[in-house]
């Protein structure tokens, strides 16, 4: 029987990222956009975040039923929701530790924290469900336990419930973690808020996390190239990835717009979802973005860009052009490195790197986080 005249029959072949042939399939086109969505169907998606259409098409699309005492949902660049119950606004926040094998526990309690401190809101209640791999024992339960904690106890987090249980599958342990706190000031920040000529203020230095990942999980290997004193070092970053201190100084001191933490994708992600959730432009100046010498030869050693890889420990801070000198006197005075880094502009004007040698380039998304391509290779020998 012939095909009806409308229809287009096209083979597809969709490969993984060695381009191995996984599968073949017929798809016939019915109306628009069908082809991309089913094709892109069949293939898996790479490690790190969803990509963004999906998210978008997917994700954002499916949230239930709706809420008038939901202030912030689901969208680009941000972190964290808020929702009013009963005169209260509170921020709440969840986030995975997959990459990391090591300090598990305590990144989770600090990832989320800093989610919910991003909103300019206190952290205050901690959940988490701890997933183990067949054959755990007890010294790994009490490990991530006692990280967990030690961390909520550095930041004043009660923590108040979660689950724990033995996986099938699982090649490392899992920790999803979910983060509660109260806008103590009834006003609360979003990544959204940004707007043209805001000055953009960064803290810390960037790769701050992804540094310390690789350097307790690659930790032999880097070793041989680096020497154990800078290994040690890098390792120690870990101590250094919460922003809640830096938020909350930033908040107090006023002027803030907008803040966001820089993780997945490192500083030039954060820097496009700070502009894109604000419906912004941006311009940078990358001689004024700080990277730590052991974040520069980590990332030498494994041929990667620091400005592409984990960066929890630093934060975006979009502020008032008054404010500006403030916010980063008052982050210095306390103990917090912090500088103006670029300014935000209207959107027709793009989203534009300026590198040290002059010349410009568009701040785009990285496909994934390149921290992700070294530890999938060194992942894959032990398996």
């Amino acid at each position: 029987m012939r095909e009806p005249a409308h229809v287009a029959v096209r083979v597809f072949v969709v490969t993984d990222r060695n381009d191995d042939i996984s599968c073949c399939t017929l798809l016939r086109r019915t109306e628009r956009n069908a082809e991309e969505r089913l094709a892109l169907a069949y293939k898996a998606f790479l490690t790190g975040k969803v990509p963004l259409r999906f998210l978008s098409r997917i994700v954002f699309q499916r949230t239930g039923a709706p809420n008038r005492r939901l202030l912030l949902g689901p969208a680009v660049g941000e972190d964290a929701a808020v929702v009013r119950v009963r005169g209260t606004v509170l921020v709440l926040a969840t986030d995975p530790v997959t990459g990391a094998q090591e300090n598990a526990g305590w990144l989770s309690v600090h990832l989320n924290a800093n989610d919910v401190a991003t909103r300019g809101a206190k952290p205050v209640w901690f959940l988490c469900c701890l997933l183990l791999p067949e054959r755990s024992d007890a010294g790994i339960l009490d490990k991530i336990m006692s990280q967990v904690d030690e961390a909520a106890r550095e930041i004043s987090v009660t923590v108040a419930g979660g689950h724990s249980e033995i996986t099938p599958g699982l090649h490392r342990p899992i920790i999803v973690g979910s983060m509660i706190g109260e806008v103590m000031s009834g006003r609360y920040i979003t990544t959204s808020g940004a707007k043209p000529c805001d000055k953009v203020i960064l803290t810390k230095t960037i790769g701050l996390e992804g540094t310390a990942v690789v350097a307790h999980d690659l930790e032999e290997k880097l070793t041989r190239s680096l020497g154990e004193v800078t290994v040690r070092q890098a390792k120690a970053f870990s101590r250094r990835i919460s922003v809640v201190k830096d938020a909350m100084i930033a908040n107090a001191t006023g002027g803030v717009h907008a803040m966001h933490d820089p993780t997945e994708g490192g500083i030039i992600c954060g820097l496009w979802e700070l502009a894109e959730a604000s419906g912004a432009g941006i311009v940078v100046d990358e001689s004024k973005i700080k990277v730590a010498p052991e974040t520069e030869s980590v990332c030498r050693v494994l041929g990667i860009d620091p400005f592409r890889v984990l960066s929890s420990g630093a934060l975006l801070i979009s502020s008032k052009p008054s404010h500006a000198d403030l916010i980063t006197r008052s982050l210095l005075r306390h103990g917090v490195d912090a500088c103006v880094i670029g300014e935000m502009t209207k959107l027709e004007k793009g989203r534009t790197l300026i590198k040290r040698d002059g010349t410009r380039t568009k701040i785009e998304p990285p496909v994934r986080d390149e921290l992700y391509e070294v530890l999938d290779e060194s992942r894959a020998s032990f398996r």
